[in-house]
């Protein structure tokens, strides 16, 4: 089984820390909203794919950039990493958090995706299916609510919290904060019509921060589109079944 290397680089002036493993065409993950889980079920990507995981601005070992002023900022910072790398077409996959910026990407820069893979992805609007409200909920209801197996977390949580690791997550909450507008995403309907990539939609059916409920409002929205709901899985879907990374590799292999 390929293992992760560390990079960083100086994206807009901000070190950036980026994993890599395996070789081939290049396959990159967007991280969500939560690092804690960590990226090695990913791993049989990197059997077949160049896999590159870019940490966001304030999560892991990225510093902090307080300049951004939106998820537009985020894309472009995106688009100089990849020319960085020397990424000129990749398949994109996003998760989460991740999920709603790999659409983004992809509305910004559509000759920069090959094709787009989206799991559980956040801000769109479905008021009949709210998401988990996180800043009402205790750090131990959250990871309940992320995934009924313990064993994702295990040995990744301290008991009890300690400074470190609460610190950590204030850290990351803080850099959501600069690029999230708002409880969803204003202009995200209007503009996912103009995705043209293939594109795979994955979801848990049991996921308690971004209910299935919102699959169909995706997939409505995106003219070459796949679904895909795994019975039983929550939010953390990739972690609780290799089936679903499986279904990535399929996708993407094509």
């Amino acid at each position: 089984m390929p293992s992760f290397d560390e990079r960083h680089l100086a994206v807009r002036d901000v070190d950036t820390a980026v994993l890599m493993a395996g070789d081939g065409d290049p396959l990159v993950f967007f991280h969500g909203g939560g690092v804690i889980e960590g990226f090695d079920c990913f791993l049989p990507l990197a059997e077949r794919f160049r896999f590159v995981v870019p940490f966001h601005p304030g999560f892991g070992a990225s510093d902090d950039d307080p300049a951004v002023a939106g998820i537009d900022d985020w894309v472009a910072r995106y688009v100089e990493l990849f020319d960085q790398l020397g990424l000129e077409r990749v398949v994109l996959f996003g998760h989460s958090l991740g999920g709603w910026l790999a659409a983004r990407f992809t509305i910004a820069h559509p000759e920069r995706v090959r094709r787009l893979v989206l799991a559980s992805p956040a801000m769109m609007n479905v008021p009949e299916h709210p998401p988990a409200n996180l800043g009402e909920m205790s750090p131990e209801q959250i990871y309940a609510a992320l995934t009924k197996d313990p064993a994702v977390f295990a040995g990744r949580i301290p008991q009890p919290l300690d400074d470190a690791f609460v610190g950590a997550r204030m850290r990351e909450a803080q850099s959501v904060g600069r690029v999230v507008p708002g409880p969803f995403d204003p202009v995200l309907e209007e503009r996912l019509g103009s995705v043209r990539a293939p594109t795979l939609l994955l979801w848990g059916e049991d996921d308690q921060i971004v209910p299935v409920g919102h699959a169909p409002a995706w997939a409505e929205r995106i003219p070459e589109i796949e679904t895909r709901v795994f019975p039983g899985r929550g939010h953390l879907l990739f972690h609780e079944d290799p089936e679903a990374v499986a279904a990535v590799l399929e996708f993407a292999s094509d």
